[in-house]
């Protein structure tokens, strides 16, 4: 019998035995300690979910790195993710499963990967990532009206963050693609400030002399 069966019997006994002698129990001031012995072993079932998720993540993206391969499969990666759904560590590997499928070129697929994201993990922090990932999508299928909405709202949603920095560029030159000087100039000039990363302000103040150019 594996540890992980033994543990669940055990769990399950000590439930039963819990609720057959609760009155006892509560008489006697024992129920706090029960309630904090579950609580603990659910804290640490949870923590050992988390633990093995992170270690089916680590060990495919390190197959393909041994591989000298360039994209994760992303089957592979999607597979961590239904074997260990729940975990923030599936959550990681969905979003490695887009980045691969775009990769390869599959942006219908990548999107469709993104967006399950954001449906699945509303709170995380890693949104940002994902609603990038969806304009950049719509933006590689040529959907240009609707990658100006994604990336609009990524710079909006998320201001003065490097994704915010990192979505007005492609949205600027969609603007340039639209005849839309004016829009993408402002910003441009809006990622020439002091306080905008080099690596932002250097590659916006090009675009700038280059749009005034013509």
């Amino acid at each position: 019998m594996s540890s992980e069966t033994t543990e669940s019997t055990g769990m399950i006994d000590l439930l039963a035995w819990f609720e057959t002698n609760k009155q006892k129990l509560v008489s006697g001031g024992v129920i706090v300690l029960i309630v904090g012995l579950v609580g603990y072993f659910f804290n640490w079932k949870t923590t050992q979910s988390e633990l093995d998720a992170s270690d089916a993540l680590y060990r495919v993206r390190a197959a393909a790195s041994k591989a000298e391969e360039t994209t994760v499969d992303p089957a592979n990666l999607l597979k961590v993710v239904s074997d260990h759904s729940g975990t923030a560590a599936s959550g990681r590997a969905l979003l490695f499963a887009a980045n691969s499928y775009f990769n390869e070129g599959q942006y219908a697929e990548a999107q469709k990967q993104f967006e399950s994201f954001l449906t699945g993990n509303p709170d995380s922090p890693l949104r940002s990532s994902a609603m990038y990932g969806v304009a950049a999508c719509k933006d590689a299928q040529g959907q240009t009206s609707d990658a100006i909405d994604e990336y609009r709202r990524v710079a909006s949603n998320f201001a003065n963050t490097f994704i915010a920095f990192q979505a007005k560029l492609p949205l600027a030159g969609l603007y340039e693609s639209q005849d839309k000087a004016k829009e993408a100039l402002g910003l441009y000039d809006e990622l020439s400030l002091p306080t905008i990363p080099a690596s932002y302000s250097m590659e916006a103040g090009s675009r700038r002399e280059t749009l005034l150019k013509k």
